[in-house]
């Protein structure tokens, strides 16, 4: 038996541009004209590294409520606006007839996964879903994909990790995983560099290269 874990962002739904974005508002409420680019380097990672990291250089109240506001704004940025990936449904439904097993493991909370998936409409492809969250560290440290593989009930070296940022695609190989990085968020040296064993630009691609990792 073999799985595959699926991150969320930039991988199930063209969202990480609107992932990062939905920050810039909570930061600014507090006191910080924060641009994109100070959010993308914690693509992939854990809210909690990002409210850290902003605490340290003085951003004032960083807390649960905080990433409430973070949400309401993701919520109202993406409704009616999220996207697949060209490819994806097709390939979605041709791994569920071979009846492979399927998680999600996302460093969003269980809030933000629900809503992303249901726009898009996949929610059902996935036996489990899983979000940092619900574990001591969460990406590049490899929790959140053995919470999966254990969900699914899957020895970790037999599944495969699909990632788009580099943090993932560590978690992954921390894990003992396969890590297949798609190229929407990185280019592909990019995610050969931080471990891939394998990348691909295009879902058609995915059931190619994947292919010696799904049967």
């Amino acid at each position: 038996m073999v799985g595959i874990i699926f991150d969320c962002d930039g991988v199930l739904a063209d969202s990480e541009k609107y992932s990062c974005a939905s920050w810039l508002p909570v930061l600014e409420r507090r006191g910080l004209r924060a641009r994109i680019e100070d959010i993308e380097p914690f693509i992939g990672k854990s809210d909690a590294s990002l409210i850290e990291a902003f605490r340290q250089r003085g951003v004032p109240d960083l807390d649960d409520n905080a990433l409430q506001e973070r949400e309401r704004e993701y919520f109202a940025l993406v409704r009616g606006r999220l996207t697949d990936f060209p490819g994806e449904i097709a390939c979605l439904e041709a791994l569920k007839r071979e009846r492979i097993p399927m998680a999600v493991a996302s460093s969003g909370r269980h809030e933000k996964i629900a809503f992303t998936l249901g726009e898009i409409g996949i929610s059902g492809f996935f036996d489990a879903i899983c979000s940092s969250t619900e574990v001591a560290n969460g990406k590049p440290a490899p929790d959140v994909f053995l919470l999966a593989a254990k969900r699914l009930g899957i020895d970790p070296g037999e599944c495969s990790v699909i990632e788009d940022s580099i943090a993932g695609i560590r978690g992954a190989r921390a894990a003992g995983m396969t890590a297949l990085g798609f190229t929407s968020t990185y280019d592909a040296s990019a995610l050969l560099q931080a471990g891939a064993h394998q990348v691909f630009a295009h879902y058609d691609d995915l059931l190619k290269c994947g292919a010696e990792f799904c049967h």
